[in-house]
């Protein structure tokens, strides 16, 4: 599988890190409660953090295009 031109993969990379864990927060703010919600964003962040580094280093996302 071929990866994204540059400017995509910085759109995904920061969609990534951001979308899931405010969402996270904002369903378990309104759900259950103020710290809940914030334990449901770290939780999110810690996730989408780590899926994020594995992309950009073992898929070689931060480095140049071949074209």
């Amino acid at each position: 599988m071929r990866k994204p031109k540059r400017p995509y993969r910085f759109g995904i990379i920061f969609l990534l890190l951001t979308v899931p864990p405010i969402g996270a927060t904002q369903l378990g703010w309104y759900l259950h409660d103020k710290q809940t919600g914030f334990d449901y964003g770290m939780i999110v962040g810690t996730v989408s953090v780590i899926y994020a580094a594995y992309l950009m280093y073992e898929k070689n996302w931060r480095e140049e295009d071949e074209d």
